[in-house]
């Protein structure tokens, strides 16, 4: 991660002029290569970037439990233990590291077709789910969980379409030709997310567009609920909105994936699908960034489809009510694994035998650490702000500082860092 250090400078050109006290333009070239500087010492003194970012860290195995070399910890993405063959998957907590409270048990996938799982494209994990336009499909148990009514709901997922020159559904539920609601693509429309009741649409959020959608590359799609508002994203940007109090109709009918169970218009998606998600909670109320790694369940996620599994393979599994296998601690850092048995949660281990338990390279961790741009404590900030303010009047070895009230003269420097400068950043080291 080294070389990133500087990359996403913290604090910014007008924070720093502010700072200086200077107003004219005629410095900010100047100011601004000091900034990413300041930024990419300060970085490499602590040992981790500032600005949240994802990383991927391996850590050997071992009863001792494991801590993750940067904090603080905002989720953990996936944990991998390795048996001495393969890395396994540890099931997710929720996105806070706690435990999920509402299990449940998984649904029953019913395969149409020649529905298979395919390695050769995917977003996330090792495979996706391929449909081929004619014949394919899954279908879910008719359930309460799909009956959203007037609740705040989301639907969301991963699409990798061969083409978009032919109707597809990507999510639906059909009792028949006059009930039914579905989440697809319209040549004409765009992305759309439909209801009909009696016969009647009483719900229709339509791009309108047919432009910005791309074949053989993943676009995220997701329609979100929130009171009265109904908004269709895609890849995190709105595409169209509707405000209505029209509740959802009440369809007695599978909840079908690939197509819509309409005899006149079945809709048959083809290409590759991920990440398929139900939630009983409006997931997002603005622009977002689209997801860059597999979903956790937790207690809102009513459906959870990974499309994980080997080339070929014909097994379609819910993984929204799994148990999790381990917990994680945002202040420290601290992953533990929970073994399941009722006993409480255990150090991280290796799976299998005891052989293994200090396998070299043993447990990968994925993971976002760092902290929110309006987050980073003031005392970080104004540590580097000072830095900066020493570099940029060039008089390293006696010139006066002050930080907050703090007045130091003639100060011994380490690292180029004077001392009042070092004190704060050593607060936020990591030693490895």
């Amino acid at each position: 991660m080294s070389g990133n250090y500087g990359k996403y400078p913290y604090v910014s050109l007008a924070q720093v002029k502010n700072y200086l006290n200077i107003s004219s333009t005629n410095e900010d070239a100047r100011l601004s290569n000091l900034i990413s500087f300041a930024c990419g010492a300060v970085e490499n003194y602590i040992g981790q970037e500032i600005l949240s970012n994802s990383y991927s860290e391996t850590i050997d195995g071992g009863r001792a439990s494991i801590f993750v070399s940067r904090i603080p910890l905002q989720t953990v993405y996936s944990v991998l233990e390795y048996d001495g063959t393969n890395y396994r998957k540890l099931n997710n907590p929720q996105t806070d590291g706690m435990s999920v409270t509402s299990i449940n048990s998984n649904y029953g996938i019913t395969i149409h077709g020649s529905s298979v799982l395919k390695t050769r494209y995917k977003k996330f994990g090792g495979s996706s789910g391929f449909f081929n336009g004619t014949d394919s499909w899954l279908s879910v148990p008719d359930s309460d969980d799909w009956y959203f009514s007037d609740s705040d709901f989301t639907l969301d997922i991963q699409v990798r379409a061969n083409s978009f020159q032919s109707n597809a559904s990507f999510i639906s539920q059909a009792q028949d030709s006059s009930n039914y609601w579905s989440l697809g693509y319209n040549t004409v429309e765009g992305a759309y997310f439909k209801a009909y009741e009696s016969d009647t649409e009483t719900i229709n959020v339509s791009h309108g567009s047919t432009t910005g959608y791309t074949a053989n590359t993943f676009h995220h799609f997701e329609i979100v609920r929130s009171g009265t508002d109904l908004t269709l994203y895609r890849d995190g940007v709105e595409i169209a909105s509707q405000t209505t109090s029209n509740v959802m109709p009440d369809i007695t009918g599978v909840l079908e994936i690939g197509r819509q169970n309409v005899a006149a218009s079945y809709n048959y998606f083809n290409g590759f699908l991920e990440e398929v998600r139900v939630s009983h909670v409006a997931r997002n109320l603005a622009a977002f960034t689209a997801p860059s790694y597999q979903y956790s369940t937790d207690d809102d996620t009513k459906l959870l489809i990974h499309f994980d599994g080997e080339n070929d393979s014909s097994s379609f599994s819910d993984d929204h009510s799994t148990q999790e296998e381990f917990l994680f601690y945002p202040e420290t850092g601290k992953i533990t694994k929970n073994i399941g048995d009722g006993t409480g949660d255990f150090d991280l281990t290796i799976v299998g035998a005891s052989i293994f338990k200090n396998y070299p390279r043993g447990i990968k961790v994925n993971y976002k650490a760092g902290y929110e741009s309006s987050n980073i404590p003031n005392d970080l900030t104004l540590a580097t702000m000072d830095y900066i303010k020493m570099l940029h009047k060039d008089r390293q070895e006696s010139q006066a500082f002050s930080l907050q009230g703090e007045s130091v003269r003639s100060t011994e420097l380490s690292g180029n860092f004077p001392a009042h400068i070092r004190r704060i950043l050593d607060f936020y080291r990591n030693i490895i």
